[in-house]
């Protein structure tokens, strides 16, 4: 069994379910909207009626893509829900799914369209469980399997594996992608050739690249979800130790692979003499080099934040202040993913705003510099120019530079971003003292009346 609520839940979830049965309504089938002008762009494959498995799915959506009104074909007609209707069908599946005994292994996607299936079924006639409760077991134990998935990182080496989070950073190495195709090599003729292919560009884009590991028994639909979730705040935890929250005018580009956006720009060039030539370059070549963590490296990013930064991830019970805290590292690592110099003062400001106010009444510069500057500093003169270097990222916050800035600013901007870094180093060692984040701020008030 992977469902195992309360019985007086699942009564209740059942006797929602079968309400949804009497919504279903007879829709107009409706011809196809032609486009308003051909289309031009190169067509690489056609899916045929041959290509199409099972039942067709037919659903209208959103513009973020969610799913709005859901029907099925029953004796050559349309059957479903209304958006309404649907709406209803939703907020029940989001519901079951929040369940502590579910939300870990099936998502609500899962449970939304087993949902609408078992009503369809219904509907039909078609011979399935009475409960839904009992059918999305049933369906859930057909596919919940212990799954490890592994999401590269683009342009990061690693020398050995290490845990973050619930995960791990592992090398995707050539032995690995070998037992990978090893797996399909009792494949015969034109799938094994294409198998075979597959496995060229592969190896071509990831081999030896940094992976995040993450395994989880689940559903593949919340696996995937999970490992996605997984890998964004790893590489963002990762972007804060890179270099780039140091240096002004770059940006880590070591994200999860396919999202790491190296800027670059292709350029075709004509003339009267019916030359054509084309020209591709990176536009940012400073923010494209490899990142490789030996096992110094990787050892010294571990003691100065990583691995206390992991064990808060992977908690189930936080103290406030510890979520507080996270919040505002997550706001500081979006500094690490830009090259420009002004957006890494706002994001840096945003997450020192975060953790170091008490309200939106009090002086806003006057506090947070003489906060920072008290958290992270014993002598006065040090103080002093802690509090002018904040003061001054402020300064180009409000001025917003664009390009062309000049050496001074780069240097008063690399200044203000060590003091930040020095704050968030320190704010990790000192994470443990502090129950709240009025205690912390509190705390540093204190400190300096005495």
């Amino acid at each position: 069994m992977v469902i195992n609520i309360h019985p007086s839940a699942a009564s209740n979830f059942n006797t929602k379910a079968e309400e949804l049965i009497g919504l279903i309504e007879e829709f107009q089938k409706v011809e196809e909207k032609k486009d308003s002008f051909p289309s031009d762009l190169h067509v690489a494959a056609s899916i045929t009626d041959k290509d199409i498995i099972g039942d067709i799915e037919v659903a209208t959506s959103d513009y973020q893509g969610n799913t709005t009104a859901r029907f099925f074909h029953f004796n050559n007609k349309k059957f479903g829900l209304n958006e309404d209707s649907y709406g209803k069908l939703r907020d029940i599946a989001e519901r079951l799914q929040s369940l502590t005994e579910i939300r870990s292994k099936l998502s609500c996607t899962f449970v939304e369209k087993a949902l609408f299936s078992w009503i369809s079924k219904k509907h039909q006639k078609i011979d399935v469980q009475d409960l839904f409760v009992e059918y999305l077991d049933s369906e859930a134990q057909t596919v919940v399997k212990k799954i490890t998935s592994w999401i590269p990182i683009a342009n990061l080496e690693v020398q050995s594996a290490f845990p973050i989070s619930n995960s791990e950073i592992r090398p995707l190495s050539k032995a690995l992608i070998d037992k990978w195709q090893s797996k399909v090599e009792s494949l015969s003729g034109e799938n094994k050739e294409n198998a075979i292919k597959l496995f060229e560009k592969i190896r071509k884009k990831n081999q030896g690249l940094a992976s995040i590991v993450t395994t989880i028994e689940a559903e593949p639909g919340y696996a995937s979800d999970y490992a996605l979730e997984e890998a964004q705040k790893i590489t963002a935890v990762l972007g804060i130790f890179s270099g780039a929250t140091l240096i002004p005018d770059i940006k880590c580009v070591s994200n999860i692979k396919g999202s790491e956006n190296i800027a670059q720009s292709t350029i075709f060039f004509e003339n009267d003499e019916d030359n054509f030539q084309m020209s591709s370059s990176i536009i940012d070549a400073s923010s494209a080099k490899y990142w490789r963590l030996g096992q110094r490296e990787i050892i010294e990013i571990r003691k100065t934040g990583i691995d206390k930064i992991s064990s808060l991830l992977s908690s189930k019970a936080l103290k406030d202040f510890e979520k507080s805290a996270l919040n505002s590292l997550f706001l500081y690592s979006k500094s690490a993913f830009t090259a420009d110099p002004v957006e890494k003062v706002v994001h840096m400001l945003s997450s020192l705003e975060s953790i170091l106010l008490k309200n939106e009444n009090e002086p806003i510069q006057q506090n947070l510099a003489e906060r920072i500057a008290v958290f992270t500093a014993q002598k006065l003169e040090e103080r002093k120019h802690i509090i002018k270097t904040i003061k001054s990222g402020y300064g180009v916050r409000s001025r917003y530079l664009h390009h062309g800035h000049t050496s001074s600013e780069l240097k008063l901007i690399s200044e203000f971003m060590m003091q930040v870094w020095v704050f968030f180093i320190q704010l990790l060692a000192n994470i443990d003292r502090f129950k709240s984040q009025a205690d912390f701020v509190n705390a540093i008030d204190d400190h300096k009346l005495a």
